[in-house]
């Protein structure tokens, strides 16, 4: 039976610059690079992607990415969506800096241009509770809404005979 997670472990704070858990994770679909760079360390280079979106998710840290000649400072919370085509590169402050780095390729998502996510093929079971709630009446009740809202939506999608 094939397993439905991969799941691994990196010490984040011993990370080399950039490692990338693609095959630790069997990865197929979603790009996903640790960056661990030193204090006042930084690429040497820019780069760009012909299709590939990328979102920097900074954890720890300080420093800058420079994006097409622009140079956004950079503190942990940030988040940074950055175009395929954009050149770009990023460089620690004295703290040094850690980032997640995920991307992807549109494949014709969001099929829905008011999605709220842009891979829009979620399929919820309001009624598979999971064990942390199981028997709480009131997320039972609250996946009964949700229920019920997502039914009056699909309804108004169906086609009219």
């Amino acid at each position: 039976m094939e397993r439905n997670y991969t799941k691994c472990h990196f010490d984040f704070d011993t990370l080399p610059w950039l490692t990338s858990p693609r095959h630790q994770l069997d990865l197929k679909g979603v790009a996903l690079g640790l960056i661990h760079l030193p204090p006042g360390e930084g690429y040497t280079f820019t780069h760009t992607h012909r299709k590939q979106e990328e979102v920097y998710i900074i954890i720890k840290g300080g420093g800058l990415l420079l994006v097409d000649a622009k140079e956004l400072e950079l503190a942990p919370g940030d988040i940074v969506r950055v175009s395929p085509g954009a050149r770009r590169a990023l460089k620690a402050d004295s703290q040094g800096l850690f980032v997640i780095c995920c991307g992807g390729i549109p494949q014709g998502y969001p099929r829905n241009p008011n999605a709220r996510y842009l891979i829009d093929d979620g399929i919820p079971d309001y009624q598979d509770i999971p064990p942390w709630y199981s028997g709480n009446q009131e997320v039972i009740k609250k996946n009964s809404l949700l229920q019920q809202r997502l039914q009056k939506r699909l309804k108004k999608k169906l086609p009219k005979k």
